[in-house]
């Protein structure tokens, strides 16, 4: 947080400027004061009122024969960059140093060097925002209060651009300067900058006691400027302490005064900041509601910011996961990813206008070395080809920038392209897997019904043909009948089997027990089922695959394993279904292709589908599968 253009201002400054417009009879250039008074009061106050003020001064100022027109300027400069509107902000600081170049004074040309520092610090140029800064310094050794502001701003631009040394360095003789100076706007700076800085290098009793003091400078400032960024600084600060609450106070508190300053951005950060602390808090239906709320303070007045859009959306994205809100997440993190394409692109579009000015500014020094006929031959050979070097220097480097920032871009663009094929992909692929499950149940159910409809009735109407002989006492009948008896039971078990009714009209674990006793009656290996754990809630789909898997598993060992004991047990704990089937057969060669067949690949397709993990163990003591489910990663299906 850098200090501002002006710092601070009193609420009777504003109302005595107001009262003075109203008297009759000023002349202009007092009326041009008066209104670029009122813009310097508004900075810290009211953004809008910042703008509207700018916009009369300049106007007023060009009306009386330009006076006063580079502090015009200079104040239209500013509204404009309070609005995130940089390069506009620069198009009048240009003007008013046109204007500058033709005076001597010092004390304007270090305040217009501050605001080309501030505006360039705005469009994330620290070399440039250092640059400018510098040379305000050099300007105002001077004056001691002025001094003092230049060499926060220099400290906080070394501490943004992580040079560390530096940044305490100046941080330093900032509030050594503040002591000697007896200016409430001063002693804010610095205790609130100071505070930001220990939080930082994490020494967070000293942060305390410089921001609690700049809560006492606030209630003596009644600046709105001031108690957002002590404030939204307290915020931060009971955040590293873990004090979540008064973190929580703190940061609406700066809110408060971000609204009533009028301040889009500040309000902005203030929702950044309370969404993120309540995704910490674990409260993310609170965090989502605070992030919404960004969100349509953005799109309404926020959009020339895209770092906001940036951090916004990555943070909300991070919410909406931890809440399984996969798809929203994925669309908010495709929103941070334009976001970042925008402020590349920007940041882009200023290095080429800085390259292009830098060249035109070679060809103009270039022009001047020629049209200085007093020069030697020699020297002037010696001064175009030191233009021409500077020249294809500039152009090399503005075209190298240029071309790092394009594959940057480009690179972006390809990784996001990628992730939404990847998705898509994977989507087409579960859709196809849930295709064919559904087409395998109605197969099911169709085969079921023809069993029981068809081979099941022609057999009773046999057995009710072969029983009127039975008063024959036909031996052969009777056994006849006794044959057809045990085939029904076959058919209706099969055709159980191929739709259990059990899964129909009671939970999995019900179903699987039915299914166990049936195959016992049938089947010679003792088959025994155990459920452990949490009851097991899923909705029908889910269960029809996991039945199906055990099914699957159990036909294998009845067919093939040889075994005497088979044990089914079901558990649930956390969130996490463990399927296992166990038998003591004589086992198989897990390794073999010869082992892959249809029963073994419906068995993966399925597993596949509830993106669950298989695990087969098979020796000669027998064969152990696990299926592992995490309900989570289902949970959308």
């Amino acid at each position: 947080m850098l200090v501002s253009y002006y710092g601070f201002s009193q609420t009777r400054e504003i109302d005595s400027l107001k009262t003075l417009l109203l008297q009759s009879q000023l002349v202009d250039s007092t009326e041009v004061d008066i209104y670029l008074n009122l813009t310097k009061a508004y900075v810290p106050v009211n953004i809008d009122s910042t703008y509207k003020f700018s916009k009369i001064s300049l106007e007023k100022a060009s009306k009386a024969n330009n006076y006063n027109i580079i502090q015009a300027y200079e104040s239209r400069g500013i509204a404009l960059d309070l609005k995130f509107q940089s390069d506009s902000a620069r198009f009048y600081f240009d003007k008013a140093l046109l204007q500058l170049n033709k005076k001597d004074d010092k004390l304007k040309r270090s305040s217009l060097y501050k605001s080309y520092s501030l505006s360039y610090q705005n469009s994330g140029r620290m070399d440039l925002a250092l640059d400018y800064n510098s040379k305000a310094i050099d300007l105002v050794k001077d004056n001691e209060k002025e001094l003092c502001l230049l060499y926060f701003n220099q400290a906080i631009l070394y501490l943004r651009s992580d040079i560390r040394e530096s940044g305490k360095k100046y941080l330093m003789l900032a509030y050594e300067s503040s002591k000697k100076v007896n200016d409430l706007r001063v002693e804010g700076a610095a205790t609130q900058t100071l505070g930001y800085y220990y939080i930082e290098e994490k020494k967070l009793d000293s942060a305390r006691i410089y921001l609690e003091k700049g809560l006492d400078i606030c209630e003596r400032s009644k600046s709105p400027e001031t108690c957002f960024r002590v404030n939204s600084s307290l915020g931060d600060l009971y955040i590293a302490m873990n004090l979540n609450s008064k973190a929580h106070d703190a940061i609406l508190t700066a809110k408060t005064f971000a609204v009533k300053r009028n301040n889009t951005y500040d309000v902005l950060l203030s929702l950044i900041q309370l969404g993120e602390l309540e995704n910490n808090r674990n409260n993310y239906e609170k965090s989502a509601q605070y992030f919404k709320e960004f969100e349509t303070l953005y799109k309404l007045e926020g959009n020339d910011a895209p770092s906001f859009g940036v951090d916004g959306y990555k943070l909300w994205a991070n919410t909406e996961f931890k809440r399984a809100n996969y798809k929203k997440s994925y669309e908010l993190i495709n929103k941070a990813i334009d976001y970042n394409d925008l402020l590349y692109s920007r940041e882009k579009t200023e290095l080429l206008a800085e390259a292009d000015a830098k060249f035109e500014t070679a060809k103009k020094d270039k022009e001047i070395a020629e049209q200085k006929l007093i020069v030697s031959d020699q020297q002037l050979s010696i001064q175009e080809s030191k233009s021409k070097s500077r020249l294809m220097t500039i152009l090399i480097i503005a075209l190298l920038l240029a071309s790092i920032l394009l594959w940057f871009v480009f690179q972006q663009r390809q990784k996001r392209i990628q992730q939404q094929l990847v998705a898509i992909q994977k989507e087409q692929e579960v859709q196809t897997l849930e295709s064919l499950i559904e087409g395998e149940e109605k197969e099911r159910l169709r085969i079921a019904k023809e069993l029981h409809d068809g081979v099941n009735g022609d057999l009773s109407a046999i057995k009710y043909k072969l029983s009127s002989l039975l008063k024959m006492n036909n031996e052969i009948i009777n056994e006849a009948v006794n044959m057809i008896d045990n085939s029904c039971k076959q058919v209706r078990a099969i055709s159980h089997n191929l739709v259990p009714p059990s899964l129909k009209d009671f939970n999995l674990i019900e179903a699987v027990n039915n299914y166990c006793e049936n195959m016992n009656s049938i089947h010679a290996p003792e088959i025994n089922f155990q459920h452990i754990g949490d009851p097991i809630t899923l909705n029908k789909k889910v269960e029809v695959n996991i039945f199906r898997i055990i099914q699957e598993l159990v036909t294998n060992a009845v067919k093939h394993s040889e075994a005497k004991t088979i044990d089914v047990q079901l558990s649930n704990r956390k969130d996490t279904v463990l399927v296992t089937v166990e038998d003591n057969g004589k086992g198989y060669t897990t390794n073999k292709e010869d082992n892959e067949g249809i029963g073994l690949n419906n068995i993966k397709s399925r597993v596949e589908y509830l993106n669950a993990n298989l695990d087969i163990v098979s020796n000669t003591n027998g064969t152990s599968n696990t299926i592992e489910i995490d309900l989570n990663k289902i949970l959308t299906k």
